[in-house]
């Protein structure tokens, strides 16, 4: 059992990436994300206080909140995909982990877990144009999320995405987890 966690603000390619993971990597890997724990809220919870909604924190940035139904939601996905694991299957994760309490709940789900950790970085200029040509993501959510995402995180690597196509990046996370992984083998025998 593998964990790959990429953790990056809105647009800056992670699920490119992860996708070109699955292509790259020896073995299959399944691919979960944030947008999974999305979309299992009912549509009544989208735009909703109890559920997911958007508005502007205490800097004046506009954010994705929840409410207790949003945030149980998320903690469950945390702990889902930490099952996943346990379980035997190797894991892409595609997350956006913007406050203390969830990298909380992430840490405690994937405690005894080996979890191979990614940050994804992004130029902010290139991430609002890719976040306007995209058409599906309010504007300024990246502005928001991008002085957030990786605070309190600690990465095995870092992947600069703002000149670096999805396929290039997930070579170089391959490599990376592939040493990983043999460091954690050879610990392992020993």
């Amino acid at each position: 059992m593998a964990i790959i966690f990429l953790n990056g603000c809105t647009s800056a390619g992670k699920t490119s990436i992860a996708r070109a993971l699955q292509a790259a990597l020896p073995r299959p890997f399944l691919r979960l994300g944030i947008d999974n724990a999305f979309a299992m809220l009912p549509p009544s919870r989208h735009n909703h206080p109890d559920g997911f909604f958007f508005d502007t924190d205490e800097r004046g940035e506009i954010r994705l909140n929840h409410g207790a139904f949003g945030l149980a939601t998320l903690k469950v996905h945390a702990w889902a995909a930490a099952a996943f694991a346990k379980a035997g299957l190797d894991l892409i994760l595609d997350e956006v982990v913007l406050d203390a309490t969830l990298r909380a709940e992430w840490r405690a789900a994937h405690g005894s877990l080996d979890v191979f950790r990614v940050g994804v970085r992004y130029a902010l200029p290139e991430l609002e144009r890719r976040e306007r040509q995209r058409g599906d993501r309010l504007i300024g959510l990246t502005r928001g999320q991008v002085d957030l995402v990786h605070v309190g995180m600690h990465y095995d690597v870092d992947i600069d995405t703002t000149a670096t196509p999805p396929a290039e990046s997930a070579a170089a996370i391959a490599a990376a987890w592939q040493a990983h992984a043999d460091r954690a083998a050879a610990s392992d025998a020993n």
